[in-house]
């Protein structure tokens, strides 16, 4: 019997840091299966808000939404579709933006377009727009359901949307800007979210230009 018990005590001794690396592993590595039963993060003012799905970018690369992309971040978030841009194009403006932002871009600001037509457009389709245009941000596409939840929480509806948005998940603070505005004031809501010697309340510099 105390053989027994041994055996048993000694099993677990084994599974248990496995289990533990495994738990660990799982929370932030994407490309493993086992995470699309995942628990939502803990941390962040809005996760309770967003959805932790898999989504992917026009390399194929896998990310979780919100623990990936969005959690401690400053972003610019976009929608748009590939045959969107031919009735309401929002692309050729937000490359302005991307011109504002420079070098920050990648490094403290991220920019994501989202797919509002997930069951057409693909990261193929999509990293060849990107391209095209010369947009050096990325563009994610992923299972339809998936997206969807993406596009219902930031009210998305139809495959041409009008309404970017700028946040400081760090902060906890987001603004909706048109996304046709002119480039400058949405750059100027990325400069009003930066923190430290990025905070600028006002882009004077390029008002006056």
């Amino acid at each position: 019997m105390m053989k027994s018990r041994r055996s048993v005590l000694a099993a677990l001794g084994t599974m248990l840091p496995a289990a533990a690396v495994m738990a660990a592993t799982s929370k932030s590595d994407p490309s493993n299966p086992a995470l699309l039963q995942c628990e939502r993060p803990g941390s962040g003012p809005q996760a309770k808000r967003m959805p932790q799905v898999l989504v992917q970018d026009q390399d194929q690369r896998k990310f979780w939404f919100y623990e990936n992309l969005i959690q401690d971040k400053l972003v610019l978030l976009s929608f748009a579709s590939v045959d969107g841009e031919k009735v309401f194009p929002v692309i050729d403006n937000l490359l302005k933006v991307q011109e504002m932002i420079g070098d920050r871009l990648g490094k403290d600001v991220f920019m994501y377009t989202v797919t509002t037509k997930p069951e057409v457009d693909t990261a193929d389709s999509l990293k060849a727009y990107a391209e095209k245009k010369g947009a050096r941000w990325q563009f994610l596409s992923g299972e339809p359901a998936a997206v969807r939840q993406i596009l219902m929480t930031f009210g998305v509806m139809g495959s041409a949307h009008g309404v970017a948005w700028v946040g400081n998940e760090k902060m906890g603070r987001w603004l909706r800007k048109p996304v046709r505005l002119h480039p400058i004031f949405i750059a100027e809501a990325v400069a009003r979210l930066s923190t430290g010697a990025a905070h600028k309340p006002f882009l004077l510099d390029m008002h006056a230009a």
